[in-house]
């Protein structure tokens, strides 16, 4: 377990970061892609250019040793975070909190079919590395070669129709039938149709991405659908501590991973303001396929769908329209998609990474940062009223104060991530 990694550290001191407070998915992931980069001399190139070491310093220092306090606010984690940080690597120092949850996750990790499975090992689904803030690791239980399989997304209403539910099962058995890995969230409703209709195939595993630690399966009516999906070859996978139990704000950031590790997205059924909108703006972000079901006129729970469709995903009927469509990125394979993802990713100024070999790393400094001149009127809009409210804000408030709906709520944050200018603390959206 202490062994070290492309990162430079080990799966513990991973999971030991992971329980600072103040840490999440997008602090770990910037430290991730920072070490990473380091140990292949890569670059990142940002406005300020604040060198960190010498190539010298890189083939003399130990990775823990290069993890220094400036560093790490300069990667924007707060200050307290920061300092336990470096407690922790220097000394070693836990709280007593922190080190019971070490204890359980290292004991939960040694029995059969529960992995940590980090960026660089082989099982991390390589279409998921190459979104906005991967997941510095998962934690998976059950079976990692199902994360290979070629994937679909599945999401939709929690309190969905008989329709969008049959409709649901339907496909999701047709596409297990072919192969295809079916992914959704565990959720009731849709996801609920999604998962019993793959396993009703018996054919293909299904994954579910949980929104909470594996050590509390949520809701408590699947805990028979999620024991049948470990017993079926299928596996549960999750970004958060294993502890970690339902909290509302906790959801919406695990749809990118369900698009993420997808070929496509199908939304079977879905009101205006649906959640699942959240995973339909993720796919397009990724780069990935927005199938949706049509719905009857004047059925409320089929408006987000038909929105969808306005603005050009495709209309599905049976399973070979989703299976023409991603005949053209490989079952197979998705290859394709990291490709395109990758070409996409330097086009766009905000993400400009461009590597340079032999190069140290740089990094921008802890400051606010200044919008760009292409940022969208939304955007601007919700950086009034963040900068307004003078404190972080939870999805939901930024929804009521802006008038926005969810999916463009979702595109707006996720254009001001990238910008450096917003940052998503645990469910929190903070102006840096």
């Amino acid at each position: 377990m202490s062994t070290s990694n492309a990162s430079g550290l080990s799966k513990t001191d991973w999971l030991c970061l992971s329980f600072l407070s103040g840490i999440g998915p997008s602090r770990l992931s910037r430290l991730y892609t920072y070490l990473s980069q380091l140990d292949y001399h890569a670059s990142m190139d940002n406005a300020e250019n604040l060198p960190l070491f010498s190539n010298e310093e890189l083939n003399d220092a130990s990775f823990s040793e290069k993890i220094t306090y400036d560093l790490l606010i300069a990667l924007k984690w707060p200050e307290i975070t920061a300092r336990q940080a470096i407690d922790y690597f220097s000394n070693g120092i836990l709280t007593k909190e922190q080190e019971a949850k070490r204890d359980e996750s290292l004991a939960w990790l040694e029995e059969a079919d529960h992995h940590l499975v980090l960026q660089e090992d082989e099982h991390y689904p390589a279409a998921l590395k190459e979104i906005s803030v991967a997941p510095a690791f998962l934690y998976v239980e059950g079976n990692r070669d199902a994360l290979s399989l070629p994937k679909i997304g599945i999401v939709g209403a929690r309190k969905c129709t008989r329709y969008g539910r049959d409709a649901t099962f339907q496909f999701a058995e047709q596409l297990s039938a072919r192969g295809i890995c079916v992914v959704s969230g565990g959720a009731m409703g849709v996801d609920t149709a999604a998962h019993q209709g793959a396993l009703y195939n018996k054919t293909t595993p299904t994954i579910a991405v949980m929104g909470t630690g594996l050590f509390h399966r949520y809701p408590h009516h699947n805990r028979q659908m999620f024991k049948e999906i470990l017993e079926k070859g299928g596996a549960l996978i999750s970004e958060y501590p294993l502890s970690t139990s339902p909290r509302p704000h906790l959801f919406p950031p695990r749809n990118r991973i369900i698009s993420g590790l997808s070929m496509g997205v199908l939304v079977s059924e879905a009101s205006i303001k649906s959640g699942s909108l959240i995973s339909a703006s993720y796919a397009i972000q990724q780069n990935r396929e927005v199938f949706a079901l049509p719905g009857r006129l004047i059925d409320p729970q089929s408006e987000g769908c038909h929105q969808l469709l306005r603005q050009g995903a495709t209309l599905v009927r049976h399973v070979d329209d989703i299976l023409a469509e991603c005949s053209e990125l490989s079952c197979a394979s998705i290859t394709k998609i990291i490709k395109t993802a990758n070409e996409n990713s330097k086009k766009r100024p905000s993400e400009n990474r461009n590597q340079t070999a032999g190069s140290t790393p740089i990094l921008v400094s802890n400051q606010v940062h200044a919008l760009p001149e292409s940022t969208s009127d939304s955007a601007k809009a919700v950086i009034v009223i963040m900068e307004q409210e003078a404190q972080p804000m939870d999805f939901d408030a930024l929804i009521r104060q802006s008038k926005m709906d969810a999916g463009l709520m979702m595109q707006v944050l996720m254009e001001l991530e990238l910008y450096g200018c917003v940052e998503n603390r645990e469910g929190l959206y903070c102006r840096c």
